[in-house]
């Protein structure tokens, strides 16, 4: 869990502006396990609903990849959950310039600009079982799981030159499956309140692009990829709210 913990700060950390919220996260966790040394309470809500604080930093400041994930998470049982996730948002959105010189085969004193935006989502649903789990507080613990990968991309690319004074535009999209496993520990107080952190690593089984001239959309969401795409890992912050009548008289099995 510790090296978990190590993995997620240092990817956020990779950004300056990034590294502000780390004092943020640590503030959260701190007041979470405070709340939980007092509660007392047996009941159990089966329903969260979660946001991914990774995804939040980029959307208030000027890094070009803005989306947001969200979870929603049902308890089957004491040790058993089910999820499904969505990512949503503009994973690239970014324009290159490139000038040339008199001696420059495209005529000299030109430039040619590309404008690259790429749109897009993630589906991922899961099933999670608790190693390790708090008794009496059911959706509190260590946890690993299956889980798959449906996402597609949308590439619109633009490109001047201002030799000819004409753009040109090429569209391409990505669709793909994937299959991977995960873990994660999931803290409950106050039995509303919940802070997740995982980590999964996907491989994939299917893709497919629209336009063959160009590769595919790799997954832009993620914390690692190998050398040829084809396995990549994500980590997750994920900030939830139980919703639901409590059950003090029918814990769950």
């Amino acid at each position: 869990m510790l090296i978990t913990v190590v993995l997620c700060f240092k990817y956020m950390a990779k950004n300056f502006i990034l590294h502000r919220y780390l004092v943020f996260i640590l503030f959260i966790l701190s007041c979470l396990h405070a709340s939980g040394q007092s509660d007392t309470s047996s009941d159990v809500r089966k329903n969260f609903i979660k946001i991914n604080l990774i995804s939040l930093p980029p959307l208030f400041n000027s890094l070009n990849h803005k989306w947001i994930g969200l979870e929603y998470q049902r308890l089957v049982s004491e040790k058993t959950s089910l999820s499904l996730t969505f990512d949503v948002g503009r994973f690239e959105d970014y324009t290159f310039t490139k000038y040339h010189d008199y001696f420059d085969e495209h005529g000299g004193f030109s430039h040619t600009r590309e404008d690259v935006t790429i749109p897009g989502f993630h589906i991922i649903p899961a099933v999670n079982y608790f190693l390790v789990h708090s008794p009496g507080k059911a959706g509190q613990g260590i946890y690993v799981g299956g889980r798959l990968d449906y996402y597609q991309y949308f590439m619109k690319k633009e490109v001047y030159e201002s030799s000819i004074d004409q753009t040109t535009t090429t569209h391409n999209s990505t669709l793909r499956f994937d299959a991977g496993c995960g873990v994660g520990a999931q803290y409950l107080a106050f039995n509303r309140f919940t802070l997740d952190l995982n980590i999964s690593l996907f491989t994939k089984i299917y893709s497919s692009s629209s336009n063959p001239q160009y590769q595919e959309l790799y997954p832009e969401n993620s914390f690692w990829r190998s050398n040829d795409n084809s396995t990549w890992t994500t980590i997750n912050l994920m900030l939830g709210y139980a919703f639901g009548s409590g059950n003090k008289t029918k814990p769950l099995k």
